[in-house]
């Protein structure tokens, strides 16, 4: 009933601009009293947000991403860059992403680095600082960081520990002669 008397008060004082105003507050106020009154909420109306659900990426676009990864884990791998790769603008991208794989695409490429590295790790007796390098690292100390951070052990005691089979080495034998090169040129070449 107050705002129906300064409603009325505004009308008295005839000035149409003031009577304009008075009846727009008045229309905005009874709307959304109705409206409270009808979903039986107490909480102001801005605060009433809807859930958004969002959608993964589909299954086209899940495959592109991993081995769009998995080819170019030796470079710099941007989220603009890998958004780019399935037509999704970042922002959208990355939502989806988290859906799909769970976790941001900077820890997924991160574990997808340290996985090269475990099977360089364990299948070749190259410096760890080259092994870091051919899996996007900056260098040594940092492929140590994050293995270690992921892993749970130290490269040095991942090398020590490691049974992978050495198939190379053993390839080179049944065929009587050994490869030229046994340095690594692209950790995506290892798998």
């Amino acid at each position: 009933m107050d705002t129906f008397l300064s409603f009325n008060a505004a009308l008295d004082v005839g000035n149409a601009s003031q009577v304009w105003h008075a009846e727009i507050d008045y229309r905005t106020i009874e709307g959304w009293l109705d409206r409270q009154a009808i979903l039986g909420r107490s909480a102001p109306a801005a605060a009433v947000v809807k859930e958004r659900v969002t959608s993964g990426l589909s299954e086209w676009q899940r495959k592109k991403i991993i081995r769009y990864i998995d080819e170019n884990v030796d470079s710099r791998l941007r989220v603009s860059d890998l958004s780019e790769q399935v037509r999704l603008s970042v922002s959208r991208f990355s939502k989806g992403f988290n859906v799909t794989f769970g976790r941001p695409p900077y820890d997924y490429v991160l574990s997808r680095r340290i996985e090269a590295a475990k099977y360089l790790i364990a299948s070749t007796h190259e410096p760890l600082s080259q092994i870091a390098h051919a899996c996007g690292l900056s260098d040594q100390a940092h492929l140590s960081k994050v293995f270690k951070r992921l892993v749970g052990t130290t490269p040095l005691k991942w090398r020590k520990n490691a049974s992978v089979p050495k198939t190379r080495q053993w390839d080179y034998l049944t065929a009587g002669t050994r490869p030229d090169n046994d340095r690594i040129v692209h950790a995506s070449m290892a798998f």
